[in-house]
């Protein structure tokens, strides 16, 4: 390949987490969903974001891009491996495939606010993804799916419209993950909880009731 890092992925019969639900296992229960592959998710973006020498920014995190391995987990795709290559044996000539984040309906308001030509997605934006990703596999709804349009999806989030709309207070108000994942759209990233904090309430309500009376 020309002396240039090259990568092999391994094959997942399963497909997406999205494909896994909706194709393949549409009765999947969604307690399980939360316990395992929402849980795997988590700990997988801490693992990333508390990576040394430097934390590492997913970018693109959605349904699409969690592959379901053959015995069940879940595991991270698509981010932005070309960027750590880069930083580690210099320019390669590769695009990073982190300078752009992925769709809108996954991003958070600062990184759709800052219109500079050096915004790059940061740790707090993955958190916000997160919330979206869990959110979208726990209902079977994209973030923000009452709207149709990206311009419609911008102006909601840029108001404080988080991604389940109207449904939002009523579940939030339910408690258990609802509220995890509120923090997870905390507006200002400055007191967004980070993924550090999330695994371990997962984990908690993982092995609570809480979780299935929210889900």
């Amino acid at each position: 390949m020309s002396g240039r890092p090259s990568l092999i992925l391994p094959w997942f019969e399963n497909g997406s987490a999205s494909e896994y639900l909706k194709l393949r296992n549409p009765s999947a229960d969604r307690l399980r969903l939360v316990s395992d592959v929402i849980l795997d998710v988590a700990e997988g973006l801490k693992y990333l974001h508390t990576y040394k020498p430097a934390p590492i920014v997913h970018g693109d995190l959605k349904g699409n891009n969690i592959l379901i391995t053959d015995d069940g987990h879940a595991t991270l795709t698509d981010f932005g491996l070309s960027q750590v290559i880069e930083d580690l044996v210099g320019p390669t000539g590769i695009t990073p495939s982190n300078t752009e984040a992925g769709p809108i309906r996954w991003q958070s308001p600062e990184f759709i606010s800052d219109i500079s030509e050096t915004c790059r997605p940061q740790l707090p934006g993955d958190v916000w993804s997160f919330g979206c990703t869990a959110y979208e596999l726990l209902t079977g709804n994209v973030p923000y799916y009452f709207r149709l349009r990206d311009p419609a999806i911008i102006c909601d989030i840029q108001n404080g419209v988080k991604p389940p709309g109207v449904e939002n207070d009523r579940l939030c108000g339910e408690g258990g993950i609802w509220k995890l994942l509120n923090d997870c759209w905390i507006t200002d990233p400055t007191k967004r909880i980070q993924m550090t904090q999330v695994v371990p309430r997962l984990k908690e309500l993982c092995s609570s009731s809480t979780v299935s009376e929210s889900c």
